[in-house]
Formats: C-alpha cells, sequence, structure tokens
C-alpha cells in the first residue's frame, strides 16, 4: 500500500446515519490503524470519519512543525465534519485517546460519549522523559528501534506486521542480515521535540479530567508495552464527574488493539457501548407516556 494511501482520512457507513463516530490515530500513526474499526462500526450504519492528526503525512519532516495546538485544531476540524449529526461519539487510540478525551471536556453538549484506547496520563518520571522538554532544543531526532532486540522473535514479529500494513506485498524480512536490521533501525525518526509536544498535551489533559461530564469508556491491554497499564487506572480514578465509566481488560494485546489479536473484542466494547448510551438517551428523551408504555410491555407475562 502506497505511503500517501495511509495518511488520509476516510469517511465511511451510511450519509443518512442517525449515530456518527470521530475515530482518532496516534503519535505518529495513521488513519490505517483505525480503520479496521471503522468498517466495524460502518456495518451497524454508523457515520465514521477517520481523521487525520496534523503533522501526520509520514514526513518527519512535517510532524516536527507541528505540535498541541494544531493536533488539537485537525481533531476540532474532524468533529466539525459530522456536525450534521445529532449523535456523536468521539474514540481515540493512545495519543488519538488523549485528543479525544480533550474533545470532550470541551464539547460535552456536543459529543455523547468517549472511548479511550491505549491512552497514556503520563509518562515515566525516567531521566530521559524528565530532559525532553530541555532536549528538544538541541537533540533533534530520537530512532526507538534502534533500542530493540531483533533476535526477539517478537520484535521481528511486530516489525514485519508494521511493515505489512504500509504494503501488503512484503510477505518476509530477512533479519540476519545485519545492513537490513541496521536500515530499519534508522527507518522510524520521531522528532524529540514533538515528544515534548504530546508530553504537555497528556498532562494538561489529565489536569482536566475531573471535568469530564460524558460516558466513558477505557480499553486498556495488560501487556502494553508503550503505556503503563496503571493509565487506564488513573484515567478512571481520575474522572470523577463521568455519569458513567467503565474499564475492560485485554490479555494479550500490546499497544496498538485495533490491529491486534483481540481486534473483535475491541470492536464489540466500542459497538455495545454506543448502543447502551444511545439506548440511554434515546430513554431520557422518549415522551413519558412512551417510556411507561415500554416499562409495561416489558414486565408483561406475554413477552
Amino acid at each position: 500500500m502506497a505511503q500517501q494511501q495511509l495518511n488520509v482520512p476516510f469517511l465511511i457507513g451510511p450519509e443518512d446515519a442517525e449515530c456518527a463516530c470521530l475515530l482518532i490515530h496516534g503519535f505518529n500513526g495513521t488513519p490505517t490503524e483505525m480503520r479496521s474499526l471503522g468498517d466495524a462500526l460502518a456495518a451497524q450504519d454508523i457515520r465514521v470519519y477517520g481523521v487525520l492528526v496534523a503533522g501526520h503525512s509520514g514526513d518527519p519532516e512535517e510532524l516536527i512543525l507541528s505540535g498541541r495546538k494544531t493536533w488539537v485544531e485537525s481533531v476540532e476540524a474532524g468533529l466539525a465534519q459530522l456536525a450534521a449529526y445529532k449523535t456523536v461519539f468521539v474514540v481515540g487510540l493512545s495519543m488519538g485517546g488523549v485528543l479525544a478525551l480533550t474533545l470532550a471536556i470541551r464539547h460535552p453538549e456536543r459529543i455523547a460519549g468517549v472511548v479511550a484506547m491505549s491512552t497514556p496520563t503520563r509518562f515515566n518520571s525516567s531521566i530521559q522523559v524528565r530532559l525532553v522538554p530541555l532536549a528538544r532544543y538541541f537533540i533533534k531526532w530520537f530512532y526507538p528501534l534502534k533500542m530493540l532486540n531483533f533476535n526477539n522473535p517478537k520484535v521481528q514479529s511486530e516489525i514485519l506486521k508494521q511493515a505489512q500494513l504500509r504494503d501488503a506485498t512484503v510477505t518476509t524480512i530477512d533479519f540476519a542480515d545485519p545492513n537490513v536490521v541496521n536500515h530499519i533501525k534508522t527507518l522510524v525518526r520521531i522528532p524529540v521535540p514533538a515528544i515534548a509536544e504530546l508530553i504537555a498535551l497528556t498532562n494538561h489533559m489529565r489536569r482536566q479530567l475531573g471535568t469530564l461530564r460524558i460516558p466513558l469508556l477505557i480499553i486498556q491491554s495488560k501487556r502494553d508495552q508503550t503505556v503503563k497499564p496503571e493509565c487506564a487506572e488513573e484515567l478512571y480514578r481520575l474522572t470523577t464527574s463521568a455519569p458513567t465509566k467503565s474499564l475492560h481488560w485485554l490479555e494479550t494485546s500490546d499497544h496498538v488493539i485495533t490491529t491486534g489479536p483481540e481486534r473483535e473484542e475491541v470492536y464489540r466494547l466500542v459497538l455495545t457501548f454506543i448502543a447502551n448510551v444511545t439506548g440511554a438517551r434515546a430513554s431520557e428523551t422518549a415522551p413519558p407516556d412512551v417510556v411507561r408504555q415500554e416499562a409495561v410491555d416489558e414486565s408483561s407475562p406475554d413477552h
């Protein structure tokens, strides 16, 4: 698959749907990581917009010029794309979860519910993380793949999976060839200033979590190697004003749970959450006589 196909937004599902959903990908990611979830939602007659977050064209030189202000502006614009729909949900993965929560806090009257998947509330307190705000001024790039053990079968499997997401014709990678491995290690470079912006965005969101006033679904894998599972627990604990909230754990997935081995469970959880929230909203807005009649019908021995 060509790179330009990965880094474009998608709009799917019936135009005349009663419900819509904004999907937000993660840091240094693409809308593709949300597409299969989008397909599952669209199959249930939900209008879906998979937004492209600013700076995520696939060119690291563009990412280095973006930051939390432009990221938020791009998802605000994504929400505006769904202005015609009365009921709108926002679903985000990783940094996308941070942005989804930011939107939900800003627009409780516009958003019916929010789903945060693999979402950080803070980053570890290592010396490297604490130095990022300063390092951004004299270190330009961070190469995350250089830290990996390419002899580890799990690492090899994940590298191959990511390569196939970008190019479906890739069937194998020769990890025994040092030249191949060295090349792969330099393929992914992340601007240090953008990492600093991500940390600042996350810290700001965490301080506002007590003001979230719409239903919340949190999905987190116990085996996430990028976001510590403790973040999900903190997110649940800090959202004290959410009218309803739930935390669901996955057992075998890594960080990108929308493409992992438990993705079908993720789709089911999101669809159930949307159905429960829309059902509750319908009951709240139904005329009293209709609500009473439904209650009578449900208790009738003939049903």
